[in-house]
């Protein structure tokens, strides 16, 4: 099914300094979507006062949104574990 979708992911954290470094983790794993999923996709994430906003824009069918917002999920815990 093709689907036109837009989400805003918030995940609040009590550090501003933790935060960032989340936010600047998941940037750099946005930065290397595959160049087919780029045109469809767009992730953008970013910090402010102790939380880490994301925001998604999609254009396509539903399970490849369903297995990106999973690596989204994914990514944030790796980048939670690590910091």
């Amino acid at each position: 099914m093709r689907i036109e979708a837009t989400a805003k992911i918030i995940w609040h954290y009590r550090s501003e300094e933790r935060a960032k470094a989340i936010a600047q983790a998941l940037e750099v794993d946005n930065a290397s979507l595959p160049e087919g999923l780029k045109k469809s996709l767009n992730v953008v994430t970013r910090w402010e006062d102790g939380d880490v906003i994301t925001k998604v824009k999609y254009s396509g069918e539903i399970e490849t949104l369903i297995k990106a917002l999973d690596d989204l999920v994914f990514s944030i815990k790796i980048a939670e574990d690590v910091t």
